[in-house]
């Protein structure tokens, strides 16, 4: 009788046990597919882990928002209407330009005498033996007697260099000279009547001295003396007794 009961004792335990370690197994793979799906958790975390490190995102800074501008009305444009924020510009009264004086007298400018008035005489070229006119400066007052005693000087050195000469005879002086309607009365020395150019030479002079005189518009011949004497000839027979004109 008791080996019956030993058998079911055993037979229980045996089914205890089966079942207990069922139920382990059990366990144990429940425990296995946890520990599958941490495993899986964990790999997912890793492939997150082995990039690179994700940045902290900075928090946004707020956005300001603007505030609503006021609208503004602008006037209402008249014609010839000054902006209304610009001052009304008065017109300014022109003060008197001072004159500048002068730091330190100025030297008063050099008188400047009149010219004088501008005179021919006529003298002879050399080469063509014709009359030539040339200028001077003449006396206002007495412009008659300059311009007979500046053909008595002579050529200036420029007329030489351009042979230039006078064929009056060296030595001659003008006594006088006066006007008498339209004929000038011209009184020599002596020296005036001898022409050692011979014939040709006293009818030159005598060109010389007509020409130059008569230059003024009032004077239309020349009335020779000598030494204050009306005389027929001049040396080489060339008469001088009546007034000659050009």
């Amino acid at each position: 009788m008791l080996l019956p009961k030993i058998k079911n004792l055993r037979l229980n335990q045996k089914t205890t046990e089966t079942e207990q370690q069922q139920e382990q197994g059990t366990e144990s793979r429940e425990s296995g597919v946890g520990s599958r799906e941490s495993g899986t958790g964990n790999k997912e975390q890793g492939t997150v882990t082995e990039g690179k490190k994700p940045q902290a995102e900075k928090p946004a800074t707020p956005q300001q928002t603007p505030s609503p501008k006021t609208p503004v009305k602008e006037p209402e444009k008249t014609p010839n209407a000054k902006p209304p924020d610009q001052p009304e510009k008065k017109p300014q009264t022109e003060k008197p330009a001072t004159p500048a004086q002068p730091s330190s007298p100025q030297p008063s400018p050099p008188e400047v005498k009149p010219a004088e008035p501008r005179g021919s005489i006529y003298l002879i070229q050399e080469s063509s033996k014709m009359l030539v006119k040339v200028n001077r400066n003449l006396n206002a007052n007495t412009p008659l007697t300059d311009s007979i005693n500046a053909l008595l000087a002579g050529p200036t050195p420029d007329e030489i260099m351009r042979r230039i000469e006078s064929y009056v005879p060296e030595g001659s002086r003008l006594l006088s000279a006066r006007v008498e309607g339209t004929t000038a009365v011209l009184d020599f020395n002596q020296e005036f009547r001898y022409n050692q150019h011979g014939r040709e030479g006293c009818e030159a002079q005598i060109k010389q001295i007509v020409w130059t005189a008569t230059e003024f518009s009032n004077i239309q011949n020349v009335q020779f003396l000598i030494e204050g004497q009306k005389v027929d000839f001049l040396s080489e027979g060339v008469v001088i007794r009546n007034p000659i004109g050009r």
